[in-house]
């Protein structure tokens, strides 16, 4: 990088921290004071679910269900990952047993 590129690049990433900050600071002041709305509970309770039914449809949508190492590590990763989940409502537990299964399955079947 030419220093005398220095100020603009300087400039680009002040520009960018900024927009990302106003970005990431707008819910919070949108909906400040709105927290006993009835939107906002239905929201906080059903984003969640929608979130995740949302990946892992995406994540399902590639697969070429021919090939048994295309789909099997997807597909029981997500069921470890329910299962731990429904059993003791840990998602940080659920989510590492899933991806370690996702990738030992995957790894198992290359």
């Amino acid at each position: 990088m030419n220093p005398a590129t220095y100020p603009y690049a300087l400039g680009a990433i002040a520009v960018i921290w900024v927009v990302t900050f106003i970005l990431r600071a707008f819910p919070f002041v949108a909906l400040r004071g709105k927290e006993e709305s009835r939107l906002v509970h239905l929201v906080a309770t059903s984003m969640p679910l929608g979130v995740m039914v949302i990946l892992v449809v995406f994540s399902l949508m590639g697969m070429d269900f021919r090939a048994l190492s295309s789909w099997l590590p997807a597909i029981v990763g997500i069921l470890v990952t329910a299962a731990i989940h429904w059993k003791w409502t840990n998602a940080m537990l659920s989510i590492v047993a899933g991806v370690a299964t996702y990738w030992a399955l995957g790894m198992l079947l290359i």
